[in-house]
């Protein structure tokens, strides 16, 4: 990241962002847009399904409380289906221990709160993105 925030990475990811704040959705997507990265909105856990079956993204940022599907449900839909095949990251205003248990349990990488800046976004997205451009860069045998 240079000295401004500015993303310097040539590659972006494919994000599905949920997110049910229509004004949060909204700015994390031009943030992460801005960055490089192709985001797909989705403002209930129903269409953040839908997205993450069209677009195979590499990352998953869904907020724990959405309507039609929560943010757990949507989590086990993906196990059901087959499995989590991307990095999710659970979203809340809350760091409740149970729901973040409930939700690595279910396959979740991280858990943020939505108090976090957004430089911290641009931050732990770019190092979801190494850690991501790592594992597909090391032969499988090589892998930990």
């Amino acid at each position: 990241m240079s000295i401004t925030g500015e993303f310097t990475g040539t590659a972006g990811l494919t994000i599905v962002l949920a997110e049910d704040d229509p004004g949060l959705c909204a700015l994390y997507a031009t943030v992460l847009g801005t960055d490089g990265h192709r985001v797909h909105q989705a403002n209930d856990g129903a269409r953040a399904l839908e997205l993450a079956a069209e677009v195979a993204p590499d990352l998953l940022i869904l907020d724990l409380w959405m309507p039609i599907l929560n943010g757990l449900e949507v989590l086990e839909c993906l196990k059901r289906r087959g499995g989590v095949r991307f990095k999710v990251v659970m979203l809340s205003n809350h760091a409740e221990a149970e729901k973040r248990l409930e939700g690595f349990a279910l396959g979740a990488d991280d858990y943020w709160t939505k108090d976090l800046t957004l430089l911290d976004l641009r931050e732990r997205v770019r190092e979801l993105s190494r850690g991501l451009a790592s594992a597909l860069s090391t032969p499988p045998g090589d892998q930990p």
